[in-house]
């Protein structure tokens, strides 16, 4: 007999509400007598009915932030739980200038500075620690942490070259830890659960202590974190369409972190650490839009196998502090950064598409019965192959190394400010791409009479067979070694009481190394390389802050950054291009070019900016900027159309231009409102070839962009997320007293505008342009949050997307097969990524 439905959810409902009950009474157990806050807050207490003033150190000590002549913005733990953040994704809706694709690549865009291609555009820290992944292979995706128990978030816009480095193109993303206190102890704990329409429940229960263990001397605090989010996808059998696995997509998330701080005197403080984060995705957040309902929150994946996508990493610190004397301050940061990640795409879809285009209609013995394989509405295996399946994975594992030495002022009110030091890092990165297609002989007999090896003209192995011993008909692994050693320092002079200057420069050296082991019949069969490179960049620094009234300051900054250069995998082609079949010959052809380039330059930024901060009676307060930023020898993946083995190459110029504001308003002591708005224009401005393309001929290449062109989000060339031109944030708080407890209501909109340029995959004047390519539709999302606070504890109910908005955030497709006279004879099979569907929660936090 069913079981019903009804009564499985209030009993899941209960068995979460119990779950909260236990684990908030026994975080309340765990209160040390003292009551109170960490010693270091990132937020200092306002007057009542004022704006708050948040503490941050983006220039490598601590200010406030209206003082600090940077775009950033800023969240305290306070502000993500009265907001209802819990990752990254949520960050950037309340943040201009920010983009992020949460769908797949966890790519994050600042002020339209992306690209999957080289290095990483944004840097991502932990403290002082940076974790940002090479693009190294195959969709590479940046480590992101969850939000428990941290000081605060900060998001830097525009280059931060001189005091973070590389990579730190379009700005940083910084998460600061909570620390230990010698004197104060504390608990923070936190639980939640939630009901997603369509979908599973979710979630989540959390614990933060810490306090001194002997007074003034030694301290510690220990935080545990569990979170599962419910799934909302189906996934069902391809050819019967049956439910294989119900609302798959959920995932579970453990962060565990323990902190020490020892202070033997008042000169020194020696502060190790570890972080440890496992997340496990058991499917990927995308559905098929020919199976599935949105409208009435039904969500189907057809993916013929599942893509589970574990991650795993942790970070052990040391850092240590010593007063040299009363205005010099010693900072060493020693740190080491393990992740463990596997992604990838799906395999047998892959290879549909791609031996559908390879092979076409007329190239079928059994003729057009037997075509199309794959298309819009799904996909059509033929009898005896109906169980072929081909399984694809990326392996991807991060070993970073870093030690950073830092010498700074330590008198706040001294006229003349500064920071030097010396970094050096040595960043291992291994990637593992397979397509597991164990099933390819009898595939390709059956469909061509003859096996795999013998169509790509690939040599047996030694057991007869066509593929590779471990059953691999695609396998690509490539190890990488980075190695950066860097001098940098900044210094702050004020003129005047009101005029301050800006210099600052870093040098770095960087040197770079990819082994590379290729191998397979659909990769053109075994071939090893190693590429090798070095260079010398330097990114300075300079500008001019003017106090003009303790709360009107306006300032100029001119800033550089770069992103390290690196070094391909060897590509297959036939060097005589004979056989035009051979690897990517035909790509190659196509492109005008002799071969890949063996290893690609850095890139860099140069970026000019003019920003105010201003506060009117502590009830309204703004910060705004404008920004130019120069974009040099851009970093890109080319991806062949043909062979679809991509390289990374530098690609041509752009500008992006536009602006970001911050504007809080106190209308009175119980109503407040928060916004943000951002516009972004990041264009090419020449057309961008591969490197060695001839253009002499009479016909010349296609360019991959145009001058014109969009850069488009994650990929930069071809297809990506776009980057949205103008994004708007708005926050209404209504406070009041239910009962004599202090509440609140809330509400919360964000807005993200369409496409508003062309970006190269829409754009028929390029060579990545592609017909069945979608642009970006207009996004908003809204939550409602209402809540009370009785003593320590605070309980809140929320409604995420609260519309229940199912726009296309992003997307990909395969099988675009074309016949000779480029008409499409198999439409494409699209893939969607949308919003979590309607979520109704409850929140309940204990701070003591």
């Amino acid at each position: 007999m069913p079981a019903n439905p009804s009564k499985l959810l209030n009993q899941r409902v209960s068995s979460h509400v119990l779950l909260l009950r236990t684990l908030i009474v026994a975080a309340g157990a765990c209160a040390a007598p003292s009551a109170g806050a960490n010693e270091a807050t990132a937020t200092e207490p306002a007057a009542a009915g004022a704006l708050e003033e948040i503490v941050v150190t983006a220039t490598r000590r601590e200010e406030n932030i209206s003082r600090v002549p940077i775009s950033v913005t800023a969240f305290s733990q306070d502000m993500l739980d009265q907001k209802g953040i819990k990752d990254f994704g949520d960050v950037a809706r309340f943040t201009p200038g920010v983009a992020f694709d949460a769908g797949q690549t966890n790519q994050i865009s600042i002020r339209g500075i992306s690209s999957t291609g080289g290095s990483g555009t944004t840097g991502i820290y932990i403290d002082d620690v940076p974790i940002q992944v090479r693009n190294l292979g195959y969709n590479a995706d940046d480590a992101l942490l969850k939000l428990f128990d941290l000081d605060r978030v900060e998001i830097l816009r525009g280059p931060q070259g001189t005091l973070f480095g590389a990579g730190s193109e379009g700005g940083a993303v910084r998460y600061i830890t909570t620390q230990p206190s010698l004197t104060k102890s504390s608990v923070y704990a936190k639980a939640e659960t939630s009901y997603t329409e369509g979908g599973s429940p979710s979630y989540e229960a959390g614990v933060a202590a810490g306090g001194p263990v002997i007074d003034g001397v030694f301290g510690v605090r220990v935080s545990a974190w569990y979170r599962r989010d419910g799934g909302w996808i189906d996934r069902v059998d391809p050819t019967t369409l049956a439910v294989v696995d119900k609302n798959a997509n959920r995932d579970d998330t453990t962060v565990l972190r323990i902190a020490g701080l020892w202070q033997p005197n008042d000169a020194l403080r020696i502060t190790p650490s570890i972080l440890y984060q496992n997340s496990r995705r058991n499917d990927v957040t995308i559905y098929w839009p020919e199976y599935s309902d949105p409208g009435n929150n039904r969500y189907v994946s057809a993916n013929p196998e599942p893509r589970p996508e574990p991650d795993e990493l942790y970070l052990p610190a040391l850092n240590i502090q010593a007063d040299l004397g009363s205005s010099v301050r010693l900072i060493s940061t020693t740190a080491y950064f393990h992740r463990d990640e596997t992604s990838g795409y799906d395999g047998t879809l892959y290879n549909l598409g791609f031996y559908q285009t390879l092979l076409l209609p007329q190239g079928f013995p059994a003729g057009v019965a037997a075509f199309p394989l794959l298309d819009g509405s799904g996909v059509h295996l033929p009898p005896g192959l109906q169980n072929y399946r081909s399984p694809a994975s990326v392996t991807n594992r991060q070993s970073n190394l870093t030690q950073e030495f830092r010498l700074q002022s330590a008198d706040p009110s001294a006229r003349l400010q500064w920071t030097t030091g010396v970094f050096y890092s040595l960043d291992r990165q291994f990637s593992l791409e397979q397509v597991h297609d164990p099933m390819a002989d009898a595939f390709f007999n059956q469909l061509l009479g003859m096996p795999i090896a013998t169509y790509f003209g690939t040599a047996l192995n030694a057991n007869g067979s066509s593929y590779l011993p471990m059953g691999d008909a695609y396998f690509d692994q490539l190890v990488s070694y980075d190695r950066q050693l860097a001098g940098f320092g900044e210094a702050n002079f004020n003129l005047t009481d009101t005029l301050k200057l800006t210099a600052g420069v870093r040098v770095s050296r960087t040197s770079y190394t990819i082994e590379s082991l290729s191998g397979g019949p659909t990769n053109g069969g075994f071939r090893p390389g190693t590429q090798s490179s070095s260079e010398t960049p330097v990114t300075p620094k300079a500008g001019i802050q003017w106090q003009a009234t303790p709360n009107d300051m306006y300032y100029f900054t001119y800033a550089k950054g770069f992103r390290s250069g690196g070094g391909n995998a060897s590509i297959p082609y036939d060097p005589t291009f004979k056989n035009p079949a051979v690897g990517c010959t035909q790509d190659f052809l196509n492109f005008g070019i002799p071969h890949a380039p063996a290893t690609y330059k850095s890139d860099s930024v140069q970026s000019f900016e003019l920003g105010a901060k201003n506060n009117i009676d502590n009830r309204v307060r703004l910060a705004s900027s404008i920004y130019y930023i120069k974009w040099n020898n851009i970093q890109g993946n080319v991806v062949p159309p043909i062979c679809q083995i991509q390289w990374t190459d530098n690609l041509g110029g752009a500008v992006s231009k536009g602006f970001d504001l911050q504007a809080d308003f106190q209308l009175t002591s119980a109503f407040s409102i928060e916004s943000a708005f951002g516009y972004t224009d990041a264009r090419y401005t020449k057309n961008a070839y591969p490197s060695g393309t001839v253009l002499t001929g009479p016909n010349p290449p296609l360019p991959l962009v145009t001058s014109g062109d969009a850069v488009a989000g994650a990929n930069g060339i071809g297809q990506g997320y776009s980057i949205p031109p103008y994004s708007a944030t708005i926050g209404l708080e209504y406070k009041f007293h239910a009962f004599a407890h202090e509440s609140f209501v809330r509400g919360d909109y964000e807005y993200l505008a369409g496409d508003k340029w062309l970006h190269p995959a829409l754009d028929s004047r390029t060579a990545s342009y592609d017909p069945t390519a979608l642009s970006t539709p207009r996004q908003a999302f809204a939550s409602l949050r209402a809540g009370t606070n009785v003593g320590d504890w605070s309980a809140s109910l929320f409604v995420d997307n609260l519309t229940d908005a199912h726009p296309i955030v992003n997307y990909n497709h395969q099988n675009n097969t074309y016949d000779d006279n480029g008409a499409l004879l198999a439409s494409p099979a699209y893939r969607f990524v949308s919003y979590r569907p309607r979520t109704f929660g409850l929140t309940v936090t204990f701070r003591h």
